[in-house]
């Protein structure tokens, strides 16, 4: 490789040499220096005699070019002067006429005298006047063409303004016929029932379809008009259509739907005879309305004569039953006053009026029926007592017709459950006199407030029956929640002052206190991944707790 590598030096060598003998040849051929430096140099002179010879060649063409502008300009030169030569013996020759015409007038005027000038003054006068009246001539003439064309323009104008108004007018013609179409399907009707729609038989004038249009406008200006509203809408008219159908086909009937240029309109058969959706719910409202007025009449009629036989007889004696049972409350709750000598009474007191539940008249009718027997009604007590029934009633119904109400016998009871119209209150007995319990007050009175009537309801319930012997049991979940613990005794000892027999559950309370004898007592236990409970049994017997080893022998001892 050494040796070829030696063979291609020497051949690349002799082509060296070669082209070095050539090139130093060719140089002197050319007279060239054979070194790359001079040749650069020569190689700019060169570029810059080419610049050099294209900026001289520019400048000859230059120089023609002035040369001739430069002949032009000499003969130019010389016509000026001939002209000038010219004018200059015209102009002598007009001075020389000038001053014969001066010396001629000058001869005039000493020959004539002053008339000439007053008349030369008279006629430049004139000439001015001419000259005046010439100028305002081509003043009012221009004016006049002016005119002309300004009339021109606003005959035109006139007769555009003429042709837009027809075009207008028979758009807004069409327009307010457009409109009286649409109205006459019933389409605007329905969707603006408050609409005051003009009469459908004389063409409408457009003061009454502009106030129309108007008033639709500000009335719909909440519905969207888009592009989607619209497919949206034209969906559910259809499956709308579709539900009306179905649903008048179950009551023999039949929907018709007719599509205009105005939209779909829809009539139902009513009677042989096609009617639009709303003047048939008009209709059927009306007559609604009628029978409901007839049947409100018959109501009346049937509540008036039975009301004396059973009604108001029913109603007088629970309402007095209910009078003789919050007395009995409130005569086992004066019997029990507290140990800190607190008194309580219960109230069963009347709805305000127009309340929820109140009927309108309730003052009134209480009255006679709590304080006049039945029988010795006058016809104004039967009205008074039967106006109060017939609006509780009508209240009922139209919780009914709102989907509030259930079937007709749950209206009547709800419209005649006198407890709707009373509530209770207590009262406590503080500095002489009867106070409402939401008055200041301690906690612990506040609770003694709502026990001691509770357990009174209660004893007073139990003592109707005359039954001496059987339980009189009273079931608690979490009572007393919230109060202290000497409250909390007061509380379990009114058990044993009304003579309850109690079961209670709580998670803290275990009802061990001085005020109670006796108290069995089951504690539930149970431990976290454990599935049992573990009940463990104490007893308190008003001194102490505890606990029973099983006393239901539930599990045996061991053999």
């Amino acid at each position: 490789r050494l040796d070829q590598a030696e063979r291609q030096l020497q051949a690349a060598t002799a082509q060296r040499d070669a082209a070095r003998q050539a090139l130093v040849r060719d140089a002197e051929d050319l007279q060239l220096p054979p070194e790359r430096e001079p040749l650069h140099a020569i190689e700019a002179a060169l570029q810059s005699f080419a610049d050099t010879l294209h900026a001289l060649a520019h400048a000859a063409l230059a120089l023609r070019d002035a040369l001739h502008e430069h002949g032009l300009q000499q003969q130019r030169e010389h016509d000026a002067l001939a002209d000038a030569d010219q004018a200059a013996a015209h102009a002598a020759e007009r001075e020389a006429q000038a001053e014969e015409a001066r010396i001629r007038l000058q001869t005039l005027r000493e020959s004539v005298g002053a008339k000439v000038e007053e008349l030369q003054a008279r006629l430049r006068v004139a000439r001015d006047s001419v000259d005046h009246s010439q100028q305002h001539t081509k003043g009012c003439e221009m004016a006049l063409r002016e005119a002309g064309e300004a009339r021109a323009r606003a005959g035109q104008k006139t007769q555009d303004a003429d042709a837009v108004l027809a075009e207008r007018s028979a758009t807004r013609q069409q327009a307010v016929a457009h409109l009286q179409g649409f109205a006459a399907t019933g389409l605007l009707a329905t969707a603006l029932p408050a609409a005051d729609i003009p009469p459908q038989q004389p063409p409408w004038t457009i003061e009454a379809a502009l106030t129309l249009a108007r008033s639709s406008e500000q009335a719909l200006s909440h519905v969207k008009d888009d592009d989607e509203a619209w497919t949206r809408v034209q969906s559910l008219v259809s499956q709308d259509y579709t539900e009306l159908g179905r649903a008048l086909a179950a009551l023999s009937h039949q929907a018709q739907a007719e599509t205009h240029d105005y939209g779909l309109v829809v009539s139902i058969v009513y009677q042989n005879r096609p009617e639009r959706p709303d003047q048939l719910g008009a209709r059927l409202a009306a007559e609604i309305a009628q029978r409901r007025e007839l049947l409100t009449a018959g109501e009346r009629q049937v509540l008036e004569n039975h009301l004396q036989a059973e009604i108001a007889a029913a109603v007088r004696r629970l309402l007095l039953d209910a009078e003789r049972q919050v007395d009995s409350i409130n005569t086992e709750l004066a019997k029990r006053p507290t140990s800190t000598g607190v008194r309580f009474r219960l109230q069963w007191q009347p709805l305000p009026e127009g309340a929820d539940g109140a009927p309108v008249g309730l003052e009134a009718a209480r009255k006679r029926l709590l304080n006049t027997s039945t029988d010795l009604w006058t016809a104004e007590d039967r009205r008074v007592v039967g106006e109060m029934l017939q609006q509780r009633i009508a209240a009922e119904r139209a919780r009914a017709d709102a989907g509030l109400g259930g079937s007709l016998l749950e209206q009547l009871a709800r419209a005649l459950d006198y407890r709707r119209w009373h509530r209770f209150r207590v009262q406590r007995w503080q500095d002489g006199q009867w106070r409402p319990l939401s008055g200041p007050a301690s906690s612990g009175e506040r609770a003694l407030g709502l026990t001691v009537p509770l357990f009174a309801a209660v004893s007073s319930y139990y003592s109707q029956d005359g039954a001496t012997l059987a339980p009189r049991l009273v079931l608690l979940d979490e009572a007393f929640a919230g109060i202290d613990d000497a409250a909390r005794a007061h509380c379990m000892g009114l058990v044993r002052e009304f003579d309850l027999d109690f079961v209670i559950t709580s998670e803290r309370e275990w009802a061990c206190y001085a005020e109670l004898p006796g108290v069995a007592i089951a504690q539930l236990q149970r431990r976290e991944g454990v599935d049992a409970v573990h009940v463990s049994r104490w007893t308190w017997d008003g001194r102490a707790r505890r606990r029973e080893d099983d006393p239901d022998r539930r599990f045996p001892a061991e053999a």
